[in-house]
């Protein structure tokens, strides 16, 4: 296995081995450990000595069962600290397929010049891609797919990644060539932008499938997956109705945000939810589906307009709920015109939606219209001096306009649970070394209950550090996280011939948030927009729930981080 290193200034790529102890490290602590290694802290994170890291799994190759996530990793221009996000689609199978499990971008190319990667079984090459300059990703994807393998997975970046802003995302094909999917948060699409990378093409075309040690015992351990995502209660209501399901129930209790994150209820927020949404897909021949190969979940809402033309691969509760609710929308045809402007741009939909609810509470937008949202969107893309600035995130929006109720932490905005009804994510926002980011650990166990909840959250953290290491999507995880890591184990095993047991699975998420805060401590992160105050100090409706979680109580949570009992 190798790390392909991309050097922007001399236009070189080498290939270098995979080192022994990383075997079965991927995605996010692989990241983490090149970050950490080779990348000082207080580095400008669009400088050219930052770095750029896009890591896979240690099983994306062997098509099983939603182990395909990828990952991508930077310093932040957006929190300032170190930064992963990651993303569904088939790039980290047909990366690991070609012998490839991370991506290191590194340098800067020559100003104004735009170039593209591709990777194949025969090695990688740089071109000039000055000719897509400008374009926005759907039009970039379907012309790429011109001139390369149509099956080719593209990794690519909007203008938004191409002006340096930052709420740029990193954009990813699904199985079907669309590019709805996001490694979104933290602004990674401006670091991407500022190596003058527009775009990775991932041919795995003649490759041989993936060798397995046992394959007895990988067939084994695939054998009865399916039965445990069948009794999933959770899971088989995300195979009906995808992440748009939950929200019913977070809108009812106030976790999903409404008009700038205020009690100001969004009315008829029932018009986004799963089962109208599965309604009009009946209607319109949308669907569900997987992202990838293999999934069997196959949670990707596939939503159409009213002519039965694509709009959406990725129609996300998070999406809904900023783009929507937050905005006082509730018509999901606009919400999803949204969705695919947002895409389309490369822009990552929770900071723009959130920056957009504190533009409307400012007078920017009238809260509720869609035409007023579509116009504010229209200056995003065309680059207006506001424009700009939506785009440069919440917390340089609300400098901008001044307003000092910013809903962000760590210089991030707060994604769609509200810290004051969902107390542990709370928790996790404060603590985070990736600021408020909704995939750095999630739980709605006695949410509003302050007691216990930094123990909540410090599993959930190094739970999903875990699995963002090892390529698992979140969105397939069962109840039981034993059983989903004896499942990881044993492929893992098989794999590679190896006796790794569950621990070693979790000291994999322990590791990585013990590099991310080191890193973190050489960093500016903390003189980033820190805390929001009013989380503590003004209710939400309908609980009238603050956050009231003790502040000398979250300032201890790492001190269990090695002890814990996670499983």
């Amino acid at each position: 296995m190798k790390i392909l290193r991309v050097n922007m200034t001399n236009l070189e790529t080498t290939f270098e081995d995979l080192p022994d102890e990383w075997l079965i490290l991927g995605g996010r602590g692989l990241s983490a450990k090149i970050l950490g290694n080779e990348v000082p802290p207080d580095v400008d994170p669009l400088g050219s000595d930052a770095k750029l890291v896009i890591a896979g799994g240690p099983i994306a190759g062997t098509l099983a069962p939603s182990c395909g996530r990828i990952s991508v990793g930077a310093k932040s221009p957006l929190t300032l600290g170190i930064k992963e996000a990651n993303a569904g689609g088939p790039v980290a199978q047909k990366l690991d397929k070609v012998g490839v499990r991370a991506i290191i971008v590194e340098g800067e190319a020559e100003r104004g010049k735009l170039y593209l990667l591709k990777v194949s079984k025969d090695g990688a090459s740089l071109e000039s891609a000055d000719e897509y300059k400008g374009m926005k990703t759907y039009d970039l994807v379907e012309d790429l797919h011109k001139k390369y393998d149509d099956k080719s997975a593209v990794i690519s970046i909007g203008v938004i990644g191409e002006r340096k802003l930052k709420a740029a995302a990193v954009t990813f094909t699904d199985k079907d060539g669309h590019c709805s999917r996001h490694a979104a948060r933290g602004g990674l699409g401006a670091v991407m932008g500022s190596k003058g990378l527009k775009a990775i093409v991932i041919d795995d075309s003649g490759t041989p499938a993936i060798d397995l040690a046992d394959k007895g015992a990988f067939r084994e351990a695939l054998k009865n997956w399916g039965d445990v995502i069948k009794a999933d209660r959770n899971l088989q209501g995300m195979s009906k109705y995808g992440t748009p399901g939950v929200i019913v129930a977070l809108r009812s209790m106030g976790s999903m945000p409404s008009k700038n994150y205020s009690s100001d209820q969004t009315e008829g927020f029932e018009k986004l939810s799963g089962k109208a949404i599965e309604e009009i897909n009946n209607e319109r021949g949308g669907s569900m589906d997987g992202c990838m190969p293999g999934c069997i979940v196959r949670c990707s809402v596939v939503y159409n307009d009213a002519d039965g033309k694509h709009l959406t691969s990725s129609f996300e509760y998070e999406t809904l709920a900023l783009m929507g609710t937050n905005l006082g929308i509730n018509d999901p045809d606009a919400v999803a015109k949204f969705d695919r402007i947002c895409d389309d741009l490369g822009v990552d939909t929770i900071e723009l939606g959130s920056a957009m609810g504190v533009a409307a509470s400012a007078g920017k937008m009238e809260m509720g219209n869609v035409d007023s949202a579509m116009a504010l969107l229209d200056e995003v893309e065309q680059g207006t001096e506001f424009g700009m600035t939506l785009a440069n995130g919440v917390v340089a929006t609300s400098q901008a306009l001044g307003v000092t109720r910013i809903p962000a932490f760590k210089g991030q905005a707060i994604p769609a649970h509200d810290p004051r009804v969902t107390k542990p994510t709370g928790v996790t926002y404060h603590t985070s070394p990736m600021g408020a980011d909704h995939t750095a650990g999630i739980s709605y166990d006695d949410p509003m209950n302050k007691e216990g909840q930094v123990e909540k959250s410090l599993i959930s953290q190094i739970f999903n550090a875990s699995i963002d290491s090892l390529g698992y999507c979140n969105l397939a995880a069962p109840a039981d996280k034993k059983t989903l890591f004896e499942f990881l184990k044993n492929l893992i095993n098989a794999r590679y011939g190896l006796n790794v047991d569950v621990e070693d699975l979790v000291k994999i998420g322990r590791e990585a948030l013990r590099t991310e805060l080191k890193f973190n401590e050489g960093a500016e992160v903390n003189s980033a927009h820190s805390v929001p105050e009013f989380i503590r100090n003004e209710s939400l409706a309908p609980t009238g729930s603050v956050f009231d979680v003790d502040s000398d109580e979250i300032a201890k949570i790492w001190d269990n981080l090695d002890t814990i009992a996670v499983v």
